[in-house]
């Protein structure tokens, strides 16, 4: 039983690196928008924060067009 509680410990522990790939993508979570220097920090700042952020371009928000929102199913 204690190995299955380290286990789910190690599980839920977040990542502190990312590679140093730049490949911005803008997510959305509860109407905000962010845009991160790529997926593994996207997932690292949901992780520690409790998000949950989800992309829906990959280019950043910024530069999204209000056309291309609307086309967004989110």
């Amino acid at each position: 039983m204690y190995g299955q509680l380290l286990s789910v410990q190690a599980s839920t522990k977040c990542h502190d690196v990312c590679p140093r790939v730049y490949r911005v993508v803008c997510a959305q979570h509860d109407g905000c928008f962010r845009t991160f220097a790529n997926i593994c920090v996207m997932e690292m700042y949901n992780c520690k924060y409790q998000k949950a952020y989800q992309i829906v371009s990959e280019k950043a928000c910024e530069i999204i067009s209000n056309k291309e929102l609307q086309k967004l199913e989110l």
